[in-house]
């Protein structure tokens, strides 16, 4: 028996005999992915047995395979495995080496496959602040994505949306390093229970210029080391991700895809990350045709690899040159060889050559189970947000409505957002309201406005039949849903007004054709304005809920609408949230992760900016500040915070001290509050920002109770990147504030002396 085939030899012992047999051609294969299969090639799998010949695009796929990507998305659970088992026999038995292919999957906020769980999207994720229930969801993400044969996921993503006008804003966990940090710890801590995670976009995707995608990222030095970077340092050293995707941008001149900066001395040699680093789709392909930094394919596929990528995602197209580029420079190949050692490292880690396959009458037990289901209700209840309660509207009681009107284009069907489950699923908030309430109370239904021609992307093509120029309805077509809809409005007692946006008004923009996908406003697309305007002028009381993907600057509402829920794009379970929690079932807990502007003019409006960043005002703005601040989330009771101490005012700047404040619930229903901690470094050698998140906690109250929740104060909170590019914390004075947002707390002062 060969000795990679020895289970009792070490991984590493395995990995340098396999890759001591390997030839250059088996060698590049593993470096590459396999994308989108042509039909024949599924029909084949679907009847395959040792007589049968599966036929490749590219004959380099008879040496072997790193990967495949997404594959069978849309197939059932059943034919799914099939075409997965038939593809490792393949390779198991009809390569040379008999090296297995690992399956690379979207997780963003469930499988991207047919009828996995959906839950909400990581905006709403990070609106539940509770990194336990964060973790639970990616372990159940990571259990559906295993028994369905998946080994990696490209999953969770780490960038800081300080531009809402990107179209990716919902895929991420909010504008705050420490937040973002702490969610993505835990996700990827879920899914390593059961898949590899391979976090992205390493780095700076978000901080784009104009928000677009795949604009440069023109970030100072200081700011990607204290704000951008740690989320990334922090799920390779805390959570072991053995995964990273690099980002799409440039940095200072260097795309990420050839930074050995990042993808090597940072990543590898500074944090000590042991995984892989897969493409991002196409992107060492880009060097050359986007970016220009190189002359051609074999060019890019050099760079790439030098400076520290593994493998060539989605169909190897770039890194199938490296046969030509190692056979002209023989030394090319030791570094080809640690790629190839990486790859293979991590399928026996995986364990693909001991266990290859999985049993579809397992996964059957697994995917959407109700336990799944049950987390997704407890994710979407947990990350509703209550803006505006204006004489106590809400909740809802049944006893004083007779007639209800639910309006507005996001009432139904449902909408989860983008990378969701195919076909979308769930139920809507019509759907949930009538089976919760009809017969109780006279439930009506209006569309009110329709926002686009095409209302979403998440039908069973959705990553082939993007709309690359999605166009929005016109007064003329919606003249008459929104007179029906006044007209509804008029008779109820009650007015539910679903609005916000869908997956073509805010969505990621791939860089072919014309799509796209980020927005030049943040107000509400379309007519709804309009809508909305209509409705408030019959005079019956409304309640707004928003389902978005990206924070949207809702003047009007704000101003004219009593109550007022942001839901995000909540998942499967969306209906039932929003019914049980405009009935009062649920006390909504949500906090804001990031801010609501009042116009784009205002950006960037992120908290945590420097002094001279709010400064100076705008000409005639009549408001200063954002509309809802980052942090911000009401609740039907009443939290009350007392007695802010702390134990040691004084310390040097290695030790730590501890603040506690009293918490206490002064209204009459039990709820959670997220209690924020927060630091401002009243002076220091370089411009900080003017305060930063350190620390939150969820606490349980019932009507009447106070609990103590204190925080530990640690010189990690106070460091910084000094002149010298030096990580430090110097000695002086820190502001340590402690509430229930951004803008409401208590603060107590520290001084730090030199040890």
């Amino acid at each position: 028996m060969e000795a990679y085939k020895n289970q009792a030899l070490s991984v590493e012992e395995r990995v340098q005999d396999l890759l001591s047999r390997m030839t250059l051609k088996e060698k590049v294969a593993q470096t590459l992915s396999l994308g989108k299969l042509p039909d024949l090639f599924e029909e084949n799998l679907m009847n395959y047995n040792d007589e049968v010949e599966l036929q490749f695009e590219d004959d380099i796929f008879k040496h072997g395979a790193g990967a495949i990507q997404m594959a069978f998305k849309t197939d059932s659970i059943e034919t799914r495995i099939k075409k997965l088992t038939a593809m490792q026999n393949y390779f198991l038995n009809k390569t040379r080496l008999g090296i297995p292919v690992m399956a690379q999957e979207e997780c963003l906020h469930g499988h991207l496959a047919k009828g996995a769980t959906c839950f909400p999207v990581p905006i709403a994720l990070a609106s539940t602040w509770d990194q336990e229930l964060v973790e639970r969801v990616f372990t159940a993400i990571g259990k559906e994505t295993s028994a369905r044969g998946g080994h990696e996921a490209h999953t969770p993503v780490l960038d800081l949306a300080r531009d809402p006008r990107w179209g990716r804003t919902e895929e991420t966990y909010g504008e705050d390093t420490y937040l973002v940090t702490r969610m993505g710890v835990a996700a990827v801590k879920g899914l390593q229970e059961h898949v590899i995670a391979a976090p992205k976009h390493f780095a700076g995707y978000a901080q784009s210029d104009g928000g677009r995608n795949f604009a440069p990222s023109n970030i100072p030095p200081r700011v990607l080391k204290d704000q951008i970077l740690p989320p990334f340092k922090a799920v390779v050293e805390e959570a072991g991700a053995l995964g990273m995707m690099p980002s799409h941008n440039e940095i200072d001149g260097v795309p990420c895809h050839s930074s050995k900066y990042l993808l090597t001395e940072l990543l590898r040699e500074e944090w000590g990350f042991e995984g892989i680093v897969v493409s991002d789709y196409s992107d060492s392909s880009r060097l050359d045709v986007l970016f220009h930094v190189v002359n051609n394919q074999k060019e890019a596929a050099i760079k790439a690899l030098k400076a520290g990528l593994d493998m060539d995602l989605p169909s190897g197209y770039c890194y199938i040159h490296l046969i030509e580029a190692v056979t002209e420079q023989p030394e090319l190949e030791a570094v080809l060889d640690i790629a190839v050692a990486r790859i293979l490292r991590l399928k026996f880690h995986l364990g693909l050559f001991e266990r290859p396959y999985v049993d579809p009458e397992h996964a059957k037990q697994i995917i959407n189970c109700p336990d799944h289901v049950k987390i997704a209700k407890e994710a979407a209840d947990k990350a509703i947000t209550l803006l505006k309660n204006e004489g106590n509207l809400l909740p809802l009681n049944t006893q004083n409505i007779q007639t209800l009107a639910v309006i507005g284009p996001n009432a139904d069907p449902i909408c989860t957002g983008t990378y969701s489950t195919i076909p979308n699923k769930g139920i809507s908030i019509l759907e949930s309201i009538k089976q919760k309430y009809e017969g109780e109370i006279d439930i009506r239904f209006a569309q009110g406005c329709k926002i686009t021609f095409e209302t979403d992307i998440s039908g069973e093509s959705e990553l082939d039949k993007r709309v690359h120029n999605p166009k929005l309805c016109t007064m003329a077509e919606n003249k008459e849903l929104i007179e029906e809809a006044v007209r509804i409005a008029k008779e109820s007692d009650i007015a539910v007004l679903c609005v916000g946006g869908n997956t073509l008004t805010s969505r990621e923009a791939i860089f072919i054709g014309d799509d796209r996908g980020d927005r030049t406003d943040l107000n509400l697309a379309g007519d709804q304005n309009e809508l909305v305007r209509r409705i408030v002028e019959t005079g019956t009381p409304i309640v707004v809920i928003l389902t978005n993907g990206t924070p949207l600057s809702i003047n009007y509402i704000a101003e004219h609408v009593p109550a007022i829920l942001e839901g995000w794009y909540l998942g499967e379970e969306t209906g039932n949230a929003i019914a049980d929690v405009l009935f009062g079932k649920v006390n909504p807990s949500g906090k804001l992760p990031i801010t609501f502007p009042r116009s784009v003019g205002q950006l960037p409006v992120y908290y945590s900016q420097k002094p001279t960043g709010l400064f100076k005002k705008y000409l005639f703005d009549q408001k200063d500040g954002p509309l809802f601040a980052f942090g911000t989330g009401l609740s039907y009771t009443t939290f009350q915070y007392d007695n802010l101490t702390i134990s040691e005012k004084n310390i040097s700047i290695s030790s730590s001290t501890s603040v506690t404040v009293d918490v206490t619930n002064i209204g009459e229903l039990s709820g959670d509050e997220i209690v924020q901690l927060y630091v401002s470094d009243v002076v220091s050698s370089v411009t900080r920002p003017i305060k930063e998140l350190k620390g939150f906690k969820r606490v349980t109250l019932h009507p009447g109770e106070t609990k103590s929740v204190s925080f530990t104060v640690e010189p990690s909170m106070l460091s910084f990147t000094n002149e010298d590019f030096e990580t430090v914390v110097e000695p002086g004075e820190f502001k340590i504030m402690v509430g229930s947002s951004s803008v409401e707390y208590q603060s107590v002062v520290l001084q730090v002396v030199e040890s």
